[in-house]
């Protein structure tokens, strides 16, 4: 027999440089990384600035928890899953964002080369194309706004968001118990701006916004709250994109920072240059609202008969403007 090509060690080592060079640095590190879920709309994918995956809100957040204490070292992946045009029933449809992510959840709880790899944290940001969607032809509310039909898919829709995003909420919660979730609300884009939308949006947004704190609120959930809306107050013609709808840049820098210092714990603190333009008088139609906490039923039937239906004005409006210069988000 001749002499073997390279000696045993040489081949050795030649074998271990071939198969490293297989797996790129990257990829290895992160297999071993924590990571960041985002799940929603186009608020969460990023519509509205011109780079949507680094200059949205979701972006930014993951840029800044990356050089943060907690995960400069261990890093963060970020793993969005957000949809343009998605409603809240639509994050449970099979295949869609809800199983993605509990997939994504399970699949790193089950890999057993590392201990530090699982999903820490899961932000939830949808609601606005379901008030949108009282603004297709095939809706009642595309007629008269006032209608009994209307009324009855109104309250439909809300019964709807509640019903999905609890759903939503249940099943994160059960696949990642020890994950922070972070839900954040909506804002009025038209606030300030003098629109005469702006009031009834108010309205419509705020009625949304109630049904997605009231699943923040359920402990049992252990959801925490991101609240942009009064941020927002008079700011819709500083942090609103052309489009009339979606964030600016400036818009997802607040949206960032506010759902950072929700995960951090802490107030959020909005950059000075943000705040150079004092927010426009903001129309709100809450002040005029009867105190029913206190007992007054006197305006109850006022709210349902009449407040009710301009919600559903604001949701046609801005869905109508938004087709218009858009098309669905």
């Amino acid at each position: 027999m001749g002499r073997p090509l390279l000696p045993p060690l040489a081949a050795f080592f030649f074998l271990a440089l071939l198969f490293s060079a297989d797996v790129p640095p990257d990829a290895a590190r992160a297999a071993e990384t924590p990571a960041y879920v985002a799940i929603g709309d186009s608020l969460a994918f990023g519509v509205g600035v011109p780079e949507p995956r680094t200059g949205g809100y979701v972006g930014l957040v993951h840029s800044a928890l990356q050089t943060s204490d907690r995960y400069r070292d261990r890093g963060l992946q970020l793993v969005n899953l957000a949809v343009p045009g998605a409603t809240t029933a639509d994050l449970l449809i099979p295949g869609g964002q809800v199983d993605s992510a509990v997939e994504e959840i399970r699949s790193r709880q089950d890999d057993e080369t590392s201990a530090d790899d699982n999903v820490e944290i899961i932000s939830v940001n949808i609601g606005g194309n379901d008030l949108l969607s009282l603004a297709t032809p095939s809706s009642p509310c595309f007629e008269d706004v006032g209608s009994d039909a209307c009324i009855d898919d109104f309250g439909a829709v809300l019964s709807s968001v509640q019903e999905s995003l609890a759903e939503v909420l249940k099943q994160l919660r059960e696949a990642a118990p020890n994950a922070g979730i972070y839900l954040l609300d909506l804002y009025n884009p038209y606030s300030g701006t003098g629109d005469s939308r702006e009031t009834v949006a108010d309205l419509a947004v705020q009625n949304l916004n109630g049904v997605i704190g009231a699943n923040a609120a359920n402990e049992d959930l252990k959801v925490r709250m991101a609240s942009v809306f009064l941020l927002f107050r008079g700011r819709g013609l500083q942090w609103i994109a052309a489009d009339g709808i979606h964030p600016n840049e400036n818009g997802h820098r607040v949206m960032g920072e506010v759902l950072l210092a929700t995960i951090d714990n802490r107030a959020p603190f909005i950059p000075p240059e943000l705040l150079e333009q004092t927010p426009a008088p903001a129309a709100s139609p809450s002040d005029d609202l009867p105190d029913l906490r206190a007992g007054d039923d006197s305006g109850a039937e006022w709210v349902v008969w009449v407040l009710v239906p301009v919600a559903f004005a604001a949701g046609t409006l801005l869905a109508a403007a938004y087709f218009w210069a858009r098309g669905r988000p």
